[in-house]
């Protein structure tokens, strides 16, 4: 889990929401821009690179880890009142899972149409549309490593390289969409939205692409959908549900959950 160590007050929040679910969880320091980026990457800010190397500590993490799957939050995720029970097993992963997006962002999306049964009424259906934000999202450890060998100049902000299809680092993977979503971002769902987050950032402006890198994109994007022909039909669905009821929100009193050592 992102934190940066300026945000006190996030990481109350968030330590609270994994505790409701019984997850622990591992903070990771968030690189912070207040204190300068790590390098220069235009078109991205300042804010955009810390955060795409907070994410590339993460993946760094589960490159180096045991397991064969890692779940990386930012600290202004909200989970469903189940999300624990996921969580906390991960034999429901399909095999060929790259990345699994846990979270929704409420916007319209084109998914595959095969549902694949995991467990408690949850389905993982193939991501072939932009489906934007990186606040909950698992990857196997093999995408991790592939992931940190390709953006040592990131190119496009974190989530953008994760889940959007034209996209090298994204259209390589297999992507799936966990249905309905077990997390979103505190901002679509609590009434006084907390404390603003200092990890993911508003997208920026649209930028303007030099004619090779439009060329690239709609390459890559065309790779995309190659890795995909045998895919079955797909449906644009108007928005990912979230699951209800929240954590916050749900009769649940587990015991505290704190940040593993």
């Amino acid at each position: 889990m992102i934190n940066l160590d300026r945000s006190a007050d996030r990481l109350a929040g968030v330590t609270a929401e994994f505790s409701r679910i019984g997850i622990p969880f591992e903070r990771v320091a968030g690189v912070d821009a207040a204190i300068g980026a790590p390098i220069v990457a235009p078109p991205l800010t300042e804010a955009e690179v810390c955060c795409f190397f907070s994410h590339r500590l993460c993946w760094q993490i589960i490159a180096d880890g045991p397991d064969r799957y890692g779940a990386v939050f930012e600290d202004d995720v909200v989970f469903s009142h189940d999300a624990g029970s996921l969580l906390a097993d991960g034999s429901w992963i399909p095999p060929d899972a790259d990345i699994i997006k846990l979270e929704t962002f409420f916007n319209r999306v084109r998914l595959g149409s095969q549902h694949v049964a995991v467990a408690a009424g949850y389905s993982a259906r193939r991501l072939l549309g932009q489906h934007l934000g990186s606040c909950g999202y698992v990857v196997s450890k093999s995408a991790a490593k592939w992931l940190l060998s390709k953006t040592k100049l990131p190119k496009a902000a974190v989530d953008v390289a994760l889940f959007a299809p034209n996209q090298t680092t994204a259209a390589r993977n297999t992507t799936y969409q966990l249905m309905p979503a077990l997390c979103a971002q505190v901002q679509f769902v609590s009434e006084n939205r907390g404390p603003a987050t200092l990890i993911q950032f508003a997208p920026q402006p649209p930028r303007n692409k030099r004619f090779i890198d439009r060329i690239q994109a709609e390459a890559t994007r065309a790779l995309a959908q190659l890795r995909n022909r045998n895919s079955f039909a797909t449906e644009k669905v108007d928005a990912v549900p979230l699951r209800f009821p929240l954590a916050m929100e749900a009769n649940t009193d587990p015991n505290p959950v704190q940040a593993l050592p």
